[in-house]
């Protein structure tokens, strides 16, 4: 008897999980067909456009220059013999920095110099013949070529005596030099290397939009990432007619009349940036926007479609939009869901 209940309890047992494995299955098989069902409108939530007060500063980041930079080239070719300035030292506009053997060019010069007054007193000679008529007008002439060709002479070997007194072209700090005494140099070698760093300038670049806040004369605080306890004034002195690659204008702002002795090129900076624009404006997230900067667009919903709208706009920051065009506070626009939104399609609002 025991035994015949156990085996009822079993089966009984068994046909109760088949069941509810069967029950299962059904309701596994319903939830994967509905899901497979192509739906007829898009799931989306909307924003509504209000008034909005948005902190127009800004930042831009860019890195010290010296106002003035020059590579020193050689312009004659000779040996160094004489040195006036070395690396790290402050020279004046004309100072002589070094000198590079002339002595042939120098018995060159002395030659063209007597040539040159020999020529004159022909010319004198001839001139005072020519008035007796005791010479022909050929004679003159031939004589009078010869003058000026001796004064070229002199003039160019001149030049080139003048090219062995190697001088500053600039003032400011010899900040590399490529010389020692008896140095071979040539034509288009490079010398030396002269900066001068007042005053510094920061080059920085700018959006499009923050361009047209920014005018020239303007002055903006400047912070340098190594000193942060310090804060220096920069006025712009130039701003770039066309955009980079980037679509970025170039803006230089000159730090002067303060003390910089600290700064030094090459050191990176911040401008701060406060706008001209003030009050209220239509400020979107950028993810509502569709078509980008170049055609932007944003959907609304009307009869429970999607429908386009154009709008202008002016970027603000990485993650919002100033509507310059196209929209009124109040009005909603699809904010989320937009990644398969497009005009006409069926849209359910969440």
């Amino acid at each position: 008897m025991k035994k015949l209940i156990l085996v009822l309890l079993l089966i009984a047992g068994g046909g109760a999980v088949a069941f509810t494995l069967y029950n299962n299955k059904a309701e596994m098989e319903e939830t994967t067909a509905k899901a497979m069902q192509p739906t007829n409108h898009i799931p989306v939530t909307l924003e509504k456009v209000s008034l909005q007060s948005f902190d127009r500063t800004y930042e831009a980041n860019g890195v010290l220059e010296p106002f003035q930079e020059v590579i020193l080239m050689s312009e004659t070719s000779g040996s160094v013999v004489k040195i006036l300035k070395k690396k790290g030292d402050f020279v004046n506009k004309g100072d002589l920095i070094l000198r590079i053997d002339d002595q042939l060019i120098q018995a060159e010069l002395l030659i063209a110099t007597l040539n040159k007054e020999k020529s004159a007193k022909d010319l004198q000679r001839f001139s005072n013949l020519s008035e007796t008529d005791a010479i022909t007008k050929k004679q003159l002439e031939d004589v009078d070529v010869a003058y000026q060709i001796a004064e070229a002479q002199l003039k160019a070997i001149q030049k080139r005596t003048d090219d062995t007194k190697i001088k500053a072209p600039i003032s400011g700090y010899i900040n590399d030099d490529f010389y020692v005494p008896g140095t071979l140099v040539s034509p288009g070698m490079p010398l030396a290397h002269i900066i001068n760093k007042s005053p510094l300038q920061l080059a920085i670049h700018v959006s499009e939009y923050e361009i047209t806040q920014i005018n020239k004369g303007d002055k903006f605080p400047v912070k340098i990432n190594s000193l942060p306890n310090q804060q220096f004034e920069g006025e712009v002195t130039f701003i770039s007619d066309t955009g980079d690659a980037s679509f970025k204008y170039e803006v230089v702002l000159v730090i002067k009349n303060q003390d910089t002795s600290l700064l030094k090129p090459g050191m990176f900076g911040t401008a701060t940036f406060s706008s001209k624009s003030t009050g209220e404006s239509i400020v979107i997230n950028r993810k509502s926007l569709t078509g980008g900067l170049k055609d932007p667009g944003v959907f609304k919903v009307e009869n429970d479609r999607a429908v386009f709208h154009p709008i202008k706009v002016k970027p603000l920051n990485a993650s919002l939009v100033e509507v310059t065009e196209g929209l009124s506070a109040g009005d909603e626009i699809i904010g989320t869901g937009l990644i398969n939104v497009k005009e006409g399609i069926q849209v359910k609002v969440q």
